[in-house]
C-alpha cells in the first residue's frame, strides 16, 4: 500500500475508534479525560479536560502568549505521579525556573531537538508528548526516509 492510502486508512481507523472529536458531537461517550487543572477551561471543553490518548491542539495569536500555563498544571500532575512527559522541537528556549515553579518535575521532562520530517518520526515514538506547530504536511513529511534508531 502507498503512503497516501496508509495514511487515508490510518485517519480512517482513528475517526472510527472516535478518537478524534469532529466538532460535530458535544462529547464522545466512552473517551477518558486529564483534568486541566483550571475548572473554566475544563467547563468549556468537550470532554471536560484534555482527551486521553488524543491529539489537542491550542491555537493562539502568536507563539509565546502564555499557552504552557494551560498544560502546566496537568504536566505538573503528570510528571508528580512518575510519568514522562516528552517536549519535541519546542520553539523557544525552556527556561527551567518557569517549569519547576509550575511544578513540572524536571526529571520526569525530555526535550527532543529535531527538525523537519523528523519532528514526525519523534513523534510516533512518545506517546502523552506536546509537539508545537510547524509548517509540515502530512505528505511531505512522509515523502522521505524516516531515520533508523542505529
Amino acid at each position: 500500500m502507498d503512503n497516501a492510502a496508509t495514511n487515508v486508512v490510518a485517519l480512517d481507523s482513528l475517526l472510527d475508534s472516535r478518537r478524534v472529536w469532529r466538532g460535530q458531537s458535544p462529547h464522545i461517550d466512552d473517551a477518558s479525560t486529564q483534568p486541566t487543572g483550571h475548572s473554566a477551561l475544563d467547563a468549556q471543553l468537550p470532554l471536560g479536560g484534555w482527551p486521553d490518548a488524543a491529539l489537542t491542539e491550542i491555537l493562539s495569536a502568536r507563539p509565546g502568549l502564555g499557552e504552557l500555563t494551560l498544560v502546566w498544571p496537568t504536566l505538573a500532575r503528570l510528571t508528580a505521579a512518575g510519568e514522562r512527559v516528552v517536549l519535541i522541537a519546542p520553539p523557544y528556549l525552556l527556561y527551567p525556573h518557569a517549569w519547576l515553579q509550575a511544578g513540572v518535575d524536571l526529571g520526569r521532562l525530555s526535550v527532543i531537538q529535531v527538525q523537519g520530517k523528523d519532528v514526525l518520526w519523534a513523534a510516533e515514538q512518545c506517546s502523552g508528548l506536546l509537539i508545537p506547530d510547524t509548517e509540515l504536511s502530512l505528505s511531505s513529511a512522509t515523502a522521505g526516509a524516516s531515520p533508523s534508531l542505529n
